[in-house]
């Protein structure tokens, strides 16, 4: 969705590795690759001059560390940047405090919200409830509720869930790889 009504993908290369480990989690014969990595052009749909690229990369052969997966997204952008480490359920952000030409620092945030809360507070509560990755299944949910009885249109929630919609975008791009 970081891309929508934004920007356009113009062009995409993609590269993989294999006969590492996906064969032998697999062990049946069947070919899958290790890792994918996509490059993509992307074109400014307001200045079609400009352009940037952006770098996605899937991968089974992780070794065994603190998470079961590495997911990173790092986008830089003209006034800012933004870091997602999602495997450890936090990002961090830094934006331009004002005009750069101005010579102005950047202010810098470490965001690490709370997914889940898999054990009781003090009293033996239940309180995984105010985290995000609970919230994030109730507006799903309720928003399949309101399409469901024809409150809503699936198009509703395109700016605030990952609808098919806002998801075609990458899929169309993982497809050309």
């Amino acid at each position: 969705a970081a891309m929508q009504n934004k920007a356009k993908c113009v062009k995409v290369t993609a590269y993989s590795s294999n006969n590492v480990v996906a064969n032998k989690l697999l062990n049946d014969g069947r070919k899958c690759e290790d890792t994918i990595t996509i490059c993509a052009q992307w074109q400014d749909l307001n200045n079609p001059s400009s352009t940037g690229h952006a770098v996605y990369t899937s991968s089974w052969t992780a070794i065994k560390a603190d998470v079961h997966s590495q997911q990173r997204f790092f986008c830089l952008m003209e006034n800012g940047e933004v870091n997602i480490d999602q495997a450890h359920r936090g990002y961090t952000l830094a934006v331009e405090s004002q005009n750069i030409q101005s010579g102005a620092l950047a202010t810098f945030s470490n965001i690490n919200p709370l997914f889940h809360r898999n054990k009781p507070d003090n009293n033996g509560h239940y309180v995984s409830q105010n985290c995000y990755g609970y919230i994030t299944f109730e507006r799903f949910v309720k928003a399949a509720k309101l399409i469901n009885d024809g409150v809503k249109k699936p198009q509703d929630f395109d700016a605030e869930l990952p609808t098919g919609n806002v998801t075609k975008l990458m899929t169309a791009i993982l497809e050309a790889g």
